[in-house]
Formats: structure tokens, C-alpha cells, sequence
């Protein structure tokens, strides 16, 4: 019988191609916003207003829009959608080098950041339409793999390269990024690879086609049931990810390094349980490790909410067990819920899935933070803290006894 041989990820040559273009798009995003926070705080002495106003002007765009690119994304040549966001987010970089006022900068940030909602659904479609089924899993943890080593390592960068040049330079690293992304498409776009998915009906009313995208979603059962799980956990998460160097304060208020090691703890925690699934083809449990990532991250938080308040009682470097822990409970969150979406989701509607996912996302990230705040300054770190571990840990354990509760209906049924 013949063998067939194991075919590489990276043999495959427009996967290769996306891949690189992402990397550097990441690495260049976080660089670029490291230095847009140091431009607004240092630089213009902007006050906590404007300051407040970035993460609006980042995530703003993508809440309004993001359900009509991902049908854009369904319906057009999306290296070809990729390749025209990143063209005007250069263009929109470049002008972020000569803004000088705060007002500005908002506006030219605000202008960007619509450019980019395109990119997001059209690429993450686009991995699902050149990669093969067995090697699906592995592509779409790497890519996440590769973000968050942007995260750690994009910002350290940064702070580095501040320290001989100024933040102006930094956004010019950002549209360096920009260029590179942009050549990779091209030659993408250039070799004639045609990834594009299925035309829509043009005879779609507008509101039916910008509402789609949660149609999909509520009308598939595992797409509702990951959404809503990811969500909920993702909105706790962030809840109480803003407050970390509160928590800190409060509990080690001479040790400020701590929050530096509780972060590169989290970071690696993901990391590794990437590394892990990236050595898989396929997730037979998918749900279930989904299930175990909101507990493993839910019982750190819990255990770091009740037993690291106090010092006394507990070494601060306890928190450092902890923290590696809880970050491969967010790792296996964030990987699984990525490659549920790609492996249940349609070819053809995945834009549009994206895009109703990333509209949730974005006001995720532009409420949970500001929430955060508000709660930390009514009840204190301590309760918030341990208010959302229980909660994530209650999702959690509802989530894992939905899967049991599924296989023993599927036993029964096949028993009958």
C-alpha cells in the first residue's frame, strides 16, 4: 500500500505568504500603539480625556462596521481586500508621522482603524480556503502563536527603541510593517491565486445583508454555544485584565516588578499550550478543553483573589505559579475558540461569521475595560477579582456539564 507523505504547512506557499503578512502586521500594530500611548502621555501632555479616547478610536470602527467587511470579505477577492486595507492603512500611518495635536491624531487614528476592519474577516477566511482540513488546527494556532510573542515582545521593542530615538520613529516601524504586509499580498495577489469564496446575491437588501452575519450564528447551535462562551468569559476577562496593576498595587506596593513577572507568566502559560495544540492535526473534545481552559483560568484568578491579598499568609511568588497556569487556561480559550469558528463555520458565510464575531469583540474591548474601572473603585480589587473568577469558573463548569450531559443524549440515542 502506499504511503502518503505528511505534507508541511509551510510547503504551502500561500499559507506561507499570509502567515508572514500577519506576523508583520502584528509586530507593527503593537510597536505602533506603544508609541501613540507614549505620544498622547509624554510628549502632548494630553489629558485623561484624550487618553481615554484612543481605545475608542481603535475598536469604535470595528463595532459599526465589521458585520459589513465580513460580507465584503464573502463576496470579493479577499487577498485583494487585504491588499487594498493595508494600502490605506500605510497611507493613514504615514499622515499619523506628521499629526501633531491630540485632536488630530484621534481623528487619523479613528480613519485608520476603518481601513483595517476590512483586513481581519477576509484573512481569517481566507486561511480556511488555502489550508487543508487536517492542517487547519495547526494554521490557526501559530497564527496565534506568532501574536502572542508580538505582545510580549512588540511592546519590549518599543520601550527599548525609546530609549535613542523618539515615538514618531516607532510609527514609522509601524509603516515599515505596512510595506512589508503589502508586498507579500502583492506577490500573493500577482501569482493568481484566486481565494475567494462564493459570490452573494446581489438582490440582498442592505439590512438583511448587514444582519446576516448573526444570523448565522444564532440559526448554528456549536457556533451560538462557542460564541456565547467566549464572549461571556472574554467580557470577565477583560474586566478585570485593566485592573491587574491596581491589584498589584494593593497587594505589593513595594514590589512593582511583580507585574512585569505576572504578565510574562501569562504570556507564557498561552504560549505553551500553543505550542501544544500546534503539534496536533485535529481536537477530538474540542468543547471540553474549552471548557477546561475557562477553569483552569477561572481557578488561578480564585486562587489569587483569595490567598495572595495577604502576603502574610502567602509568598507573593505563589502568584507566579498561578499566572502560567491562568494563561494556558486563556491560551486554550482563545486557540480552540478560533479553530471551533474555522472548522464549523461554512466556507462560503466565514466573513461574514468573522464579522459579527469581531463586532462583539471590539465592544468587548471598548466596555469591559471602562466597566472594570468603575466596579474596582466601588467594591475594590480584591472583590472584583474574586467576583470574576467565580463567575468564569461557574461558565466554566456549566459549559463542561453541557458536554457530558450532549454525549450521554448521543449514547442513548444510538443505543435505542
Amino acid at each position: 500500500m502506499k504511503v502518503l507523505k505528511k505534507e508541511k504547512l509551510f510547503a504551502n506557499s500561500s499559507y506561507k505568504k499570509l502567515f508572514i503578512s500577519s506576523t508583520a502586521a502584528s509586530f507593527g500594530d503593537l510597536f505602533d500603539m506603544f508609541a501613540v500611548m507614549t505620544l498622547f502621555t509624554y510628549v502632548w501632555h494630553a489629558n485623561s480625556l484624550w487618553i481615554t479616547l484612543i481605545p475608542v478610536a481603535y475598536a469604535l470602527p470595528s463595532i459599526l462596521l465589521s458585520q459589513a467587511a465580513g460580507n465584503l470579505a464573502d463576496r470579493y477577492n479577499k487577498v485583494q481586500l487585504m491588499f487594498l486595507s493595508e494600502l490605506v492603512r500605510l497611507l493613514f500611518t504615514c499622515l499619523l508621522f506628521f499629526t501633531n495635536e491630540p485632536l488630530l491624531a484621534l481623528g487619523v487614528l479613528t480613519l485608520r482603524s476603518m481601513s483595517s476592519v476590512m483586513k481581519v474577516p477576509a484573512q481569517l477566511a481566507c486561511v480556511r480556503e488555502v489550508v487543508k482540513e487536517d492542517q487547519l488546527l495547526q494554521a490557526s494556532t501559530l497564527q496565534n502563536i506568532m501574536f502572542q510573542i508580538a505582545k510580549v515582545v512588540g511592546p519590549f521593542l518599543g520601550a527599548a527603541a525609546l530609549t535613542f530615538t523618539t515615538p514618531k520613529a516607532c510609527i514609522l516601524v509601524n509603516a515599515a510593517a505596512c510595506m512589508i504586509s503589502i508586498g507579500v499580498l502583492f506577490s500573493l495577489k500577482k501569482a493568481g491565486k484566486n481565494i475567494q469564496g462564493q459570490a452573494a446575491r446581489s438582490s440582498h437588501q442592505p439590512k438583511e445583508t448587514y444582519s446576516n452575519g448573526w444570523k448565522l450564528v444564532f440559526q448554528h447551535p456549536i457556533l451560538l454555544r462557542v460564541v456565547v462562551l467566549f464572549h461571556v468569559s472574554y467580557f470577565v476577562v477583560m474586566l478585570v485584565d485593566a485592573q491587574i496593576s491596581i491589584f498589584l498595587r494593593d497587594v505589593l506596593p513595594h514590589n512593582p516588578e511583580m507585574l512585569g513577572w505576572l504578565l510574562s507568566g501569562i504570556g507564557i502559560g498561552a504560549l505553551a499550550t500553543g505550542v501544544y495544540l500546534n503539534r496536533k492535526k485535529h481536537v477530538h473534545h474540542p468543547f471540553r478543553l474549552l471548557s477546561l481552559g475557562l477553569l483552569l483560568f477561572g481557578g488561578a484568578l480564585f486562587f489569587i483573589s483569595c490567598f495572595c491579598f495577604n502576603p502574610a499568609v502567602m509568598s507573593r511568588y505563589f502568584i507566579l505559579i498561578a499566572a502560567p497556569i491562568g494563561g494556558a487556561g486563556v491560551g486554550l480559550n482563545l486557540l480552540l475558540f478560533n479553530y471551533i469558528v474555522q472548522a464549523y463555520s461554512d466556507k462560503e458565510h466565514l466573513g461574514k461569521v468573522y464579522g459579527f464575531i469581531n463586532t462583539l469583540t471590539s465592544a468587548v474591548l471598548l466596555t469591559a475595560p471602562l466597566l472594570g474601572g468603575m466596579v474596582v473603585k466601588l467594591a475594590g480589587a480584591q472583590t472584583t477579582f474574586l467576583t470574576a473568577a467565580i463567575i468564569i469558573v461557574s461558565v466554566g463548569f456549566v459549559s463542561m456539564v453541557m458536554q457530558l450531559r450532549d454525549k450521554q443524549e448521543r449514547n442513548a440515542q444510538i443505543d435505542a
